[in-house]
C-alpha cells in the first residue's frame, strides 16, 4: 500500500515551466497538426519539469517581476521545428522591435533566482521561439504556409502543463499592452502605449500589422524625434504597402497629442483612415 506521504508528493509533483504568453493575429488555419490554442502559446523562459507546486508556490511572492511594464513586440519571421532531428514543436523565431536585452537579462534573471533556490535548469543558451504545434506535421507544408506575424508579450505565467497540449495558469504577471483598440466613429483608432516616441513609433506600426499583417514587410526603425515626423513615418509605410499589394488604409491621422501617463509611459490616440 501506498504511504500517505508518498501519495501525496505524487499528487503535489506537477509538470510545470515559466512561460511568457503571447498574442497574434494568428492565422485562421494552418497545416494539419497538432495546434496549441492560441490563448496559451507561448515562449518558454524556465523548464522545470515534475516538481513539487506547493515548495514553489511558497517562493513565488518573492520571485523577480519584469524590469519593463510594457510587452515586448516584435516579428515572427521564420517558423522552425525543434529539436531539428525528430522535431517535436514547430515554433515561430523572434525579431524583436526594440533591444532584446529585456526579456534575455528577465530570463536570465528568473533563473537565477530559481538556482538559488535549488532548482536545476537546462544550461543551454537561451533561444526565445513560439510554440504554435505539435507533430504530426509536414515542415516543408508549414514552412510553405507560413507568413511573418507581428506578436507581443502579454503576461509572463507559471505554467501547469496538464498533457494533450493543456496548459494552466498557477501565477502570472500581467503586462502593458502595447496597443488597445478602441471604437471610433467610422475609422479604426488605437491606444498607443510607449516609454518613448521612437517606441510609439513601433508600437504603432505594430497595431496596424495587427489589421493587416503583411505591413511587417515595410516595418522601419526609423528614427522619429517629433509627433509629426512619426505620423509621416506612419503614412509611408502605408504608402508603401499601398503599392506593393494593396492595403485597406487610407492613412493615419495627424489628430491628437503625445500625452505622458503613469510610470512614464507616453499615450497617444491613432485614428487611421479607412
Amino acid at each position: 500500500m501506498m504511504s500517505t506521504n508518498r501519495k501525496h508528493e505524487e499528487e503535489d509533483s506537477r509538470r510545470l515551466f515559466f512561460g511568457a504568453q503571447t498574442e497574434a493575429p494568428w492565422p485562421k488555419e494552418y497545416p494539419p497538426a497538432r495546434m496549441i490554442p492560441e490563448e496559451v502559446r507561448h515562449l518558454t523562459l524556465a523548464f522545470l519539469g515534475h516538481d513539487s507546486f506547493s515548495k514553489l508556490k511558497t517562493l513565488l511572492s518573492s520571485a523577480p517581476l519584469p524590469s519593463f511594464l510594457i510587452g515586448p513586440a516584435g516579428i515572427a519571421k521564420e517558423v522552425i521545428f525543434l529539436p531539428p532531428e525528430r522535431s517535436r514543436v514547430a515554433a515561430l523565431t523572434t525579431d524583436w522591435l526594440h533591444s532584446k536585452e529585456g526579456l534575455n537579462v528577465y530570463q536570465k534573471k528568473l533563473g537565477e533566482w530559481l538556482v538559488s533556490h535549488g532548482y536545476s535548469l537546462n544550461q543551454r543558451p537561451f533561444f526565445p521561439h513560439i510554440s504554435v504545434a505539435r507533430p504530426p506535421f509536414d515542415k516543408e507544408e508549414w514552412k510553405l504556409a507560413f507568413s511573418p506575424l507581428p506578436f507581443f508579450v502579454k503576461a509572463i505565467h507559471l505554467y501547469q502543463s496538464m498533457g494533450n497540449l493543456e496548459y494552466t495558469s498557477l501565477w502570472s504577471c500581467p503586462l502593458i499592452s502595447p496597443f488597445e483598440e478602441f471604437e471610433h466613429t467610422a475609422d479604426i483608432a488605437f491606444h498607443i502605449r510607449g516609454m518613448s516616441i521612437e517606441e510609439l513609433h513601433s508600437h504603432a506600426q505594430l497595431a496596424l500589422a495587427f489589421k493587416f499583417p503583411l505591413l511587417v514587410n515595410h516595418f522601419t526603425s526609423n528614427w522619429c524625434d517629433t509627433f509629426d515626423e512619426m505620423v509621416i513615418s506612419l503614412n509611408e509605410l502605408i504608402s508603401l504597402a499601398d503599392a506593393e499589394f494593396g492595403c485597406p488604409f487610407k492613412a493615419v491621422s495627424f489628430h491628437g497629442t503625445i500625452q505622458p501617463g503613469e510610470h512614464n509611459i507616453l499615450n497617444w490616440e491613432m485614428i487611421v483612415d479607412v
